[in-house]
């Protein structure tokens, strides 16, 4: 696979090199003269030396042949532009590193492949380490005020053998109920039952409220 990457910091080259390993064709793009001196020093794959947002120096790393184009770079606003250059190549695959989680709802506006908001990856792999057993956060929502989590209803869970109905009134929502192996829609009707894992929407502030119930 054939992929240009936009933006040489740790993150970028850190990636490019995985990728070289992995035995990919991948052209790195940094601005920086020194830091793009150093890469092609020591990754191997093809280093320019340029601006990622101008389309000649993208065409030069051959944009238009590539399978996927990566805008790793610490600035928003660039890896939008990059992307919206990509977009105009018609690159298959176009990804982009958010920095600013308030800039989240544009990069979905573009109609992009993915964008992956390294801000929050981060602060969800450490506070995972410290979540208590039964617990997952899954992702922080609408700019960081609300947690997605999972819960499993064990047999301490003050939350069993309740209807959903119950929590209609609460400032945490039940988005979903898994139960063996099937994921079920959380009707009012519904029986909380052990061995259930809910899927819950809550506001950072109500997080502890809800451990309560488990």
């Amino acid at each position: 696979m054939k992929v240009i990457i936009v933006g040489g910091g740790h993150l970028g080259s850190e990636l490019a090199s995985l990728l070289v390993r992995e035995k990919h064709d991948i052209v790195m793009v940094e601005k920086n003269d020194k830091r793009a001196e150093y890469l092609g020093e020591n990754l191997d794959a093809l280093v320019l030396h340029g601006d990622g947002t101008e389309r000649k120096i993208l065409q030069d790393g051959s944009i238009k042949k590539c399978d996927a184009l990566i805008a790793m770079t610490g600035d928003d606003k660039t890896n939008l532009l990059v992307c919206e250059i990509a977009k105009d190549f018609k690159v298959p695959s176009i990804v982009s590193r958010v920095v600013d989680s308030s800039n989240d709802a544009i990069f979905s506006k573009l109609g992009i492949t993915a964008s992956i908001n390294t801000t929050i990856s981060s602060i969800l792999a450490f506070r995972r380490v410290i979540e208590k057993p039964g617990k997952r956060l899954v992702n922080l929502v609408a700019g960081e005020k609300a947690e997605v989590f999972e819960r499993l209803v064990d047999n301490k869970s003050r939350i069993a053998n309740r209807h959903v109905k119950e929590f209609e009134e609460e400032k945490f929502t039940i988005a979903a109920i898994f139960r063996n192996g099937e994921l079920l829609k959380a009707v009012p009707k519904e029986t909380i039952q052990q061995g259930d894992t809910l899927i819950i929407v809550a506001p950072v502030e109500e997080s502890q409220n809800v451990d309560k119930l488990f």
